[in-house]
C-alpha cells in the first residue's frame, strides 16, 4: 500500500506544477486511503478554485474546516472562493475567521482588502492593506490592494509610490504588472497601461486579467470608447446604486431639457440636436465594445489578442449596425407607404441586436452567468423571428415587434444584460 504522505508530496508538486487533473488523482487516492485527511481535502479544494467548479471546492473545504476547525488557512481558502463568486458578505466572514486565528499572516488581510475594493469601500481595504503591510512591508498582496485602493481614493501620488515599491520587489511579477496596467488605464493613460500588460504576458502568456487588460489599452484608442470607459470606471467607483440609477437619470434630464427647449421655436432644434446625442449614446454604449474589437481585427497586436468568439462578435454587430442604419435609411429616402414602415421596422430590430451580439463578449459575473445568458439568447433568437416574420408577413410582424422591442427595453433597463 503506497504511503498516503508520499501521495500528498507528489500532489503538492504537482499542483505548483499547474497539473490539476493529475493533483486530482493523487488526492483521490490518499482520501480512499484516508477519508477524513483535511489536508488532502483542502489542496482538492484548491484544485477546484483552480479549475473554476466552486460550488464542488466549497463543499470539499467545509469539510475540511469540519474536521480541523482550528486550521486559518481552510477559512482564508473558504473566503478566497466566495470572493470568487461574488459572495462578498460570505467571503468577509470567512477571512475575518482566519484573521482570527492567526492575526500574523499578511495574505489575510491583503485577501480581506481586495473583498471590500469590490465592495466599494476603499478606505477600509486601504486600513487592510496597511494591517498587512505591517506585518510583512514586502506583501505583494497587500502593495498590489494598497496601490489600487490608492488610486480610488484620488491619492495618485501615493499610489504610484506603492506601486514602484511592488514592482522593486518583484520586477517579473504578472499581477503585479498587470494591478499596475489598471491602475493607468483608470487614469487614462493607456499608453502606460499596455506597457505593464504586455510586461505581464511576457511573463506569464495566458494570465487573462493581463490579456483583458491589455485589449482594453488598445480599444482605448478609439477616442469613444475610451470615453465611455472612463464612464463606466466612473460609475463602477460610485458603487451598485450609481449603476443602476445613473441610466434613468440620465433619461430623465434628457427628457425634461428636450420638453423645455421645444417649448421655443428658437430652440426646437436644440432639442433634435439633444434627442440625438442621447440616442447616440445609449446605441453607442450597447455595441461600442464590439465595435472597438472591430477596429482591433486591423492592428498588429489587437487582432492576436482577439479570441474567435471575440471577432465573430465583432463583425455580426457591425454588419447589423450598418444593415439596420441603410434600411431605416432606405425607408425615410427611397421608399414610401407600408413598404417603408416595413423597412424601418427591420431597421430598428437589427440595430437594437447589437446588444444581445455584443454582450456575450462583457465580463460575466459567476452568480447572474446562467440567467444572462439565457435571456441574452431568448432576446437574440426573439428578435431573429421578428425580422423574419416582418419580411414575411408585415403586419403579423408589426405586432410581433412591439413585444420584442419592450422586451428589449426591459432587457436593457433592468440590466440583465450588464
Amino acid at each position: 500500500m503506497m504511503d498516503t504522505g508520499v501521495l500528498l508530496d507528489r500532489a503538492d508538486i504537482l499542483l505548483d506544477q499547474g497539473r490539476y487533473k493529475d493533483t486530482e488523482d493523487s488526492i483521490k487516492q490518499v482520501l480512499q486511503l484516508d477519508p477524513n485527511n483535511d489536508y488532502a481535502l483542502a489542496m482538492l479544494g484548491r484544485c477546484y478554485i483552480n479549475t473554476k467548479r466552486y460550488n464542488e471546492g466549497v463543499t470539499v473545504i467545509q469539510r475540511a474546516i469540519a474536521l480541523r476547525p482550528n486550521n486559518d488557512f481552510y477559512f482564508y481558502l473558504l473566503g478566497f472562493v466566495y470572493y470568487q463568486t461574488d459572495a462578498y458578505k460570505a467571503a468577509k466572514e470567512q477571512l475575518g475567521q482566519a484573521i482570527e486565528l492567526n492575526p500574523y499572516h499578511p495574505e489575510y488581510f491583503g485577501m480581506m482588502a481586495h473583498v471590500l475594493l469590490q465592495e466599494k469601500e476603499f478606505e477600509a481595504a486601504l486600513d487592510k492593506a496597511n494591517e498587512g503591510l505591517a506585518i510583512d512591508p514586502e506583501n505583494l498582496t497587500c502593495l498590489n490592494t494598497r496601490s489600487i485602493a490608492l488610486n480610488k481614493l484620488k491619492r495618485t501620488e501615493d499610489a504610484i509610490a506603492t506601486m514602484q515599491n511592488a514592482l522593486a520587489q518583484d520586477p517579473d511579477n504578472p499581477i503585479t504588472h498587470s494591478t499596475v496596467g489598471w491602475n493607468f488605464l483608470e487614469k487614462g493613460r493607456h499608453k502606460d497601461a499596455q506597457q505593464h500588460f504586455l510586461e505581464a504576458l511576457r511573463v506569464e502568456p495566458n494570465y487573462n486579467n493581463a490579456k483583458t487588460g491589455l485589449k482594453e489599452s488598445l480599444k482605448s484608442k478609439v477616442p469613444p470608447y475610451k470615453w465611455l470607459l472612463q464612464y463606466s470606471f466612473w460609475v463602477h467607483n460610485s458603487g451598485k446604486k450609481v449603476a443602476q440609477y445613473m441610466p434613468i437619470i440620465l433619461f430623465i434630464a434628457f427628457r425634461v431639457l428636450i420638453t423645455v427647449f421645444k417649448t421655443n421655436d428658437t430652440t426646437s432644434g436644440l432639442a433634435w440636436t439633444l434627442g440625438g446625442i442621447y440616442l447616440l449614446f445609449v446605441v453607442t454604449s450597447w455595441s461600442i465594445n464590439s465595435i472597438a474589437n472591430f477596429t482591433l481585427l486591423f492592428h498588429p497586436l489587437g487582432k492576436h489578442a482577439l479570441t474567435n468568439s471575440e471577432k465573430w462578435s465583432a463583425i455580426t454587430v457591425v454588419a447589423a449596425m450598418i444593415s439596420g442604419l441603410c434600411l431605416l435609411g432606405s425607408s425615410e429616402w427611397l421608399i414610401a407607404g407600408d413598404e417603408g414602415g416595413q423597412y424601418f421596422i427591420a431597421g430598428l430590430i437589427l440595430i437594437s441586436l447589437a446588444l444581445p451580439l455584443g454582450v456575450m463578449e462583457y465580463p460575466i459575473h459567476y452568480k447572474n452567468k446562467n440567467k444572462r445568458e439565457l435571456f441574452t439568447k431568448l432576446l437574440l433568437v426573439t428578435g431573429l423571428l421578428t425580422l423574419l416574420v416582418v419580411a414575411i408577413a408585415p403586419d403579423t410582424g408589426y405586432r410581433l415587434s412591439i413585444i420584442y422591442l419592450l422586451g428589449f427595453m426591459i432587457y436593457n433597463w433592468t440590466g440583465i444584460g450588464k
